[in-house]
């Protein structure tokens, strides 16, 4: 039940990427928005900590609900501290697993976001071990097309 692909960071630098000057609006197209300032080191937005982030490509669809789906890619840093509701790499039995952590009173939990799916709480039987949290993902929007125009469709009937 492998449920995400860790990789591990390359020793140089990434390539740096054009970064626009102006905040892109999602309701109408800034007038700036071909205008190139500055470049971005996409590993500087991400962590503090390059040497304890990794990234992973998610295989199952355990958090659909909190739209991550299956090759998606996320950025893991294992120096944040979890809070509840965070979603986080946990590992039981030697995998890796992908869910939300939860703390309600003095339990513990790693809860799907997907209803097919149980939540796990830690115990003697289910312990888990906290690998990273995921404070970022990135995700293929043109694999999304099809429910996209699915939903427009249906919008404009």
């Amino acid at each position: 039940m492998k449920e995400i692909t860790i990789y591990e960071r390359g020793k140089g630098r990434g390539a740096l990427m054009p970064l626009f000057a102006e905040k892109i609006h999602a309701g109408f197209e800034s007038p700036a928005a071909d205008y190139e300032e500055a470049r971005i080191d996409l590993n500087d937005y991400v962590t503090k900590y390059p040497e304890a982030t990794f990234f992973a490509k998610v295989t199952g669809e355990c958090m659909v609900g909190s739209g991550i789906f299956p090759d998606d890619l996320l950025v893991v840093d294992k120096s944040l501290t979890p809070s509840s509701g965070d979603i986080v790499v946990g590992i039981i039995d030697n995998e890796f697993i992908l869910r939300s952590y939860f703390k309600k009173g003095q339990k513990e939990y790693l809860m799907p976001d997907n209803p097919y799916f149980k939540p796990i709480e830690r115990n003697e039987i289910t312990h888990f071990e906290i690998w990273g949290v995921v404070p970022h993902s990135i995700l293929d929007q043109r694999r999304r097309n099809g429910a996209r125009i699915n939903r427009f469709e249906q919008l404009l009937r």
